[in-house]
């Protein structure tokens, strides 16, 4: 953790393949106490830097922020969304019983927090984690010039400005620009956001103070300067133009392009058997060490196992196939009996013929006298003469 000072504090930073130029200053301006602080120098094995803005007054500010920033620091890896809010969760929990310890100067006391850590993606490209509380912001500037807020402050200006009521320069002058609704050591969660990462790129993190006395647009253009230990002087110095009417922090951080990085590339990996360890590298912040393993071994039983599966999936497909055809064949028989019959019945049913009489007279008489009953003819009474 940086003591807070105007004069710009800088280093370039190698952390696995990538090279960032660091930066942070500090301002007290008219305050009695500076009560913010930033953190850079566990940079390089962390892979996280921050700003703290202390509150209190007299209270406990500047240990609030101290507090705060040693928690995050020492909270453990940050390589996730969650782990950022846990970190601040942490930092709430430390500024908390650190009030408690001495109530009569300490009561109250909290800060607001920002913080950027590197952590891979799901497909291991660097990026940042962004967490916050409170009205710190973390800013981001691509090559073409476009400039990003990402954060939101956690006050009832900044709301307004959400809701189309006011521009985004006037929310510090705002009213609620200074209440804070989140804060660390009062219970206040952090919110949490993926921002990529890219050669070229600038990021900065800045505390009210500085919000207060710069527009977006200048802070824009302060970071085109050509280091991070440039953008944040040139951010002190504008502070100091205006007359900053609180303390100032800037935290600055530049991806450097490739070219620019004049640090040779290490040798390419060699290949090692099972028994000889392997050389750790230089960060192993997004380069975990992996041990190398040979190729799995075929199982001779492998084929064999393969041979008699397909087999058994034949013999099967035989079988469905063989029941299939003798169901055919039982319902093909049992249709022709059916069919036979039906025939020997419609024959039963045709009327004789004559040459059919002659063939069969018992059987077609018997059926003409059931059918039709006999009929008879009385002869006629004989006349008499008179």
């Amino acid at each position: 953790m940086s003591t807070p000072e105007e004069k710009p504090a800088g280093k370039r930073v190698r952390i696995g393949g990538t090279v960032f130029d660091v930066s942070g200053m500090s301002g007290q301006g008219p305050r009695p106490e500076n009560q913010d602080a930033f953190s850079i120098d566990a940079f390089e094995q962390t892979g996280t830097l921050a700003v703290a803005d202390g509150m209190g007054g007299e209270r406990g500010g500047r240990i609030a922020a101290e507090t705060a920033l040693r928690a995050v620091m020492s909270a453990g890896p940050i390589r996730s969304q969650d782990a950022a809010r846990h970190a601040v969760r942490a930092a709430d929990r430390a500024v908390a019983q650190a009030a408690q310890e001495n109530p009569a100067e300490r009561g109250g006391m909290g800060c607001a927090l920002a913080l950027l850590s590197l952590a891979p993606d799901r497909g291991g490209t660097p990026g940042w984690i962004g967490a916050y509380a409170g009205d710190v912001r973390i800013l981001s500037r691509s090559p073409d010039g476009t400039v990003r807020l990402e954060s939101r402050d956690h006050t009832p200006a900044f709301a307004r400005w959400e809701a189309g009521e006011i521009g985004l320069d006037e929310i510090t002058e705002a009213e609620g620009a200074n209440r804070l609704q989140r804060a660390v050591g009062r219970g206040g969660e952090a919110d949490a956001t993926w921002i990529p990462l890219r050669p070229g790129w600038t990021y900065l993190l800045v505390s009210d103070g500085v919000s207060k006395a710069t527009r977006m647009d200048e802070l824009g253009e302060a970071m085109t300067a050509p280091s991070a230990d440039a953008i944040v002087d040139v951010i002190r110095r504008k502070v100091e133009e205006r007359g900053p009417d609180d303390n100032y922090t800037a935290v600055a951080v530049r991806v450097l392009p490739r070219e620019d990085d004049t640090e040779p590339e290490p040798a390419p990996r060699r290949q090692v058997d099972d028994t000889e360890p392997e050389p750790r590298r230089r960060n192993d912040l997004f380069n975990p060490v992996t041990p190398v393993t040979s190729p799995p071994r075929r199982s001779a039983l492998g084929g064999l196992a393969v041979f008699f599966a397909l087999a058994a999936l034949a013999l099967a497909g035989w079988a469905l196939w063989s029941g299939s055809r003798a169901r055919a064949e039982t319902a093909s028989r049992a249709d022709l009996e059916l069919l036979r019959v039906q025939v020997d019945s419609l024959r039963q049913r045709i009327p004789a013929t004559p040459d059919s009489t002659a063939a069969a007279p018992d059987t077609l008489a018997d059926s003409t006298a059931a059918a039709v009953p006999p009929t008879t003819t009385a002869a006629p009474a004989p006349r008499t003469r008179p």
